[in-house]
């Protein structure tokens, strides 16, 4: 018992938080706590469901009391000494600035605190935050130590500056990543959709890690005919859980974690979609599921060790 207690990671997940349905921290705590994570979480807001609804109500937490909490509260008074911090959504460009120096010194202050950043704006060419939290982002990754970063398509394109259509033009985004935010470890693009693989029902997931080779890495995943909520949280959870939760077995690669990621969390599309849809006629086009079934995967999450949804491309940068 004690050994286990020795062993059990710790990560402080800041993220939004929904009531009813799996988003931002509710899409992340039972996954990591059912992979045998010990989860703080710190809820930025908090709303009955997630805006991809109809309608939703609740609130935002001030700049100053997420402030509160996480440096007079966590690290402050109770002096908690985390494994790994997992950000999200931050409700205002200040509370993003504010929250990010934070993370970024316990970071700096301790390297053993591994930050996985997701770099919530927007997606589908559509900003969800101000437009300054642009910089602000672009600011905190080149100014602080980034253990992964897993921006979405949209949110890589602002990063970079520059459109993503072709893999030549990922190739090109990721070289500038680089260019740009040295101090970023490694970094995952969640979604990709590339002309070249338009006709193949298919989109891309991409990764790069700057400690282990010059290559870009990608998987080509089927596409399930549905659009989901809350599986881009879901992959940054998943990714912390592989690359920093050894479950007994050595660190793996970011390429094999990715791949492996990709299987827990594709089995759960199709599963939640499966669920949805049962007994209704087939649809010609993409049906919208707003909430994933997360507890009706748990035998998925359980699996240990994790089968890989297959081999990556490569290119050289």
């Amino acid at each position: 018992m004690t050994s286990t207690l020795h062993t059990t990671k710790k990560v402080l997940s800041i993220q939004s938080h929904v009531i009813h349905g799996y988003v931002g921290n509710k899409a992340a705590t039972f996954p990591l706590q059912y992979r045998g994570w010990d989860v703080d979480v710190l809820n930025t807001v908090q709303f009955s469901n997630h805006p991809g609804y109809a309608h939703f109500t609740g609130f935002k937490f001030s700049t100053e009391e997420l402030v509160d909490i996480v440096e007079k509260g966590l690290v402050g008074a109770l002096g908690i000494k985390y494994d790994a911090v997992l950000s999200g959504y931050l409700p205002n460009v200040q509370a993003l600035q504010k929250v990010a120096g934070i993370v970024g010194q316990l970071c700096e202050d301790d390297e053993n605190v591994k930050w996985v950043l997701d770099p919530v704006l927007g997606d589908n060419g559509r900003l969800y935050v101000d437009e300054k939290c642009v910089a602000v982002y672009r600011n905190i990754l080149q100014n602080f130590r980034i253990f992964l970063a897993t921006p979405n398509q949209f949110e890589m394109e602002l990063l970079v500056g520059m459109s993503i259509h072709t893999l030549d033009d990922a190739k090109r985004a990721f070289e500038l990543f680089h260019e740009k935010y040295p101090r970023v470890a490694r970094v995952v693009v969640t979604s990709l959709e590339l002309s070249e693989f338009s006709n193949d029902n298919v989109y891309v997931v991409a990764g790069f890690d700057s400690s282990l080779s010059n290559e870009i890495f990608f998987y080509k995943i089927p596409k399930i005919n549905a659009t989901f909520s809350g599986s881009g949280d879901l992959i940054s959870a998943m990714l912390t859980d592989s690359l920093l939760n050894d479950h007994g077995h050595t660190q793996q690669t970011l390429s094999t974690s990715l791949g492996q990621v990709l299987w827990l969390v594709t089995s759960i599309l199709q599963r939640t979609y499966d669920l949805n849809v049962a007994g209704q006629d087939p649809h010609d086009s993409a049906i919208r599921i707003k909430d994933l079934k997360l507890i009706q995967c748990r035998d998925i999450l359980k699996q240990d060790p994790v089968p890989t949804i297959g081999k990556p491309e490569t290119i050289k940068l």
